[in-house]
């Protein structure tokens, strides 16, 4: 069975984005970047002048943003990597209100019908190839939210990871079949005779490339519940399941297994807190421990599941499952089960648990709220 080489795991966007900084100016070959965000921001700016200089070097260098989570900076990312020499590609790109920027997207991608099923399918992976041969990937945006060199100690909580090894072609590919659908719609249909393995939901890295994987990624996510035996601690930044992977979590609770729950205090998606509140509450009624991270915004996604480790881009909501394009790796070695139940405590130490006090009796204007959020977390 294929398996990582080498693995690293980051818990600061500094520690990330130094060393994929530096790795960038090691690059020989080829430089791709998969990003839901890419601000136009402190950090990447200088992301961007080291890819100038990989592309100098004679590296191709190729950013895929998403349409909708870099809305807002894709007009200057597109001038610096126009300026620069890099090949920007949007996916899935949404309208501007001015012409002259409409105009930017029929450059970047020809077809652009505003279909609802199209626009509601985002990329929110995030990851970074070099000489496609080692990847970066996580829960790390290309911003500068993460960064307490940029913005101190409101830093966002993330975890990323440094892979090398065979699975990684698995990335490239992946990246391929993005690359193409964000700008030739008509070869799609061939495209997707390019059938990836499905069996790598049960290998050390998961994609969900095709409607395949998705349903073959989230059986086998609910098999590790059901086969369980000591533990099962989830960090994640939305928090709205399916029932039945509420039903596996409630199970594995009372077989015994340690059931516990991470979310944030404070979210950069209020909607989603408020969608989760009738889960929440319904949770703690069956003893199922859950607790919100206090320090910052809470943004890492990423389970401990008896001895293996999974890390990624997944949330555990309607939008990873079934619409957004995700990665996650799953890590088997002790070194990476021991850095991630020390960061785990680390992060229980700036926790706390919530109580069904506090989420007893809500005001009418709060369940009204709490009510139509909840009926909309399909698109949250």
């Amino acid at each position: 069975m294929e398996s990582w080489e080498r693995v690293r795991l980051f818990y600061s966007g500094d520690d990330f984005f130094q060393s994929l900084i530096s790795d960038i100016g090691s690059a020989t070959r080829s430089i791709t970047i998969e990003s839901y965000i890419f601000s136009y921001d402190a950090l990447t700016i200088e992301i961007l002048k080291e890819l100038k200089r990989a592309r100098e070097r004679g590296c191709t260098v190729k950013v895929v943003v998403d349409g909708f989570g870099s809305y807002y900076s894709i007009p200057q990312l597109d001038e610096a990597c126009d300026a620069y020499g890099i090949e920007l590609r949007v996916f899935h790109p949404f309208p501007y209100p001015l012409q002259i920027v409409r105009n930017l997207f029929k450059k970047k991608s020809p077809n652009r019908p505003f279909l609802m099923k199209r626009m509601n399918r985002r990329n929110h992976r995030k990851i970074a190839l070099i000489d496609e041969k080692r990847a970066y990937l996580g829960s790390f945006n290309f911003t500068q939210e993460h960064c307490a060199k940029y913005v101190g100690a409101q830093a966002w909580r993330d975890t990323g990871v440094y892979v090398e090894g065979p699975p990684v072609r698995w990335m490239v590919l992946s990246f391929q079949l993005t690359y193409l659908r964000t700008f030739m719609k008509g070869l799609l249909n061939w495209v997707d005779r390019w059938r990836m393995r499905t069996d790598l939901a049960h290998g050390p890295l998961r994609l969900n490339t095709t409607k395949k994987m998705r349903r073959e990624l989230y059986q086998d996510l609910l098999r590790r519940i059901s086969r369980s035996r000591s533990r099962i601690y989830i960090t994640t930044a939305y928090f709205l399941p399916k029932r039945s992977l509420l039903r596996a979590l409630l199970k594995a609770a009372r077989r015994g297994v340690d059931v516990q729950i991470l979310t944030p205090g404070k979210s950069d998606v209020p909607a989603v807190k408020w969608a989760a509140f009738y889960i929440v509450r319904f949770l703690l009624r069956k003893r199922v421990q859950i607790l919100e991270y206090q320090k910052s915004i809470l943004h890492a996604k990423t389970m401990i599941i008896d001895n293996d480790v999974l890390v990624g881009s997944f949330n555990l909501n309607h939008r990873s499952i079934l619409h957004d394009l995700e990665v996650e790796v799953v890590l088997s070695d002790p070194a990476s089960l021991a850095s991630m139940l020390k960061q785990w405590h680390t992060d229980l130490h700036h926790s706390r648990p919530i109580s069904e006090k506090d989420l007893a009796a809500p005001s009418w204007l709060a369940r009204i709220v709490y009510s139509i959020a909840f009926r909309l977390r399909y698109m949250l």
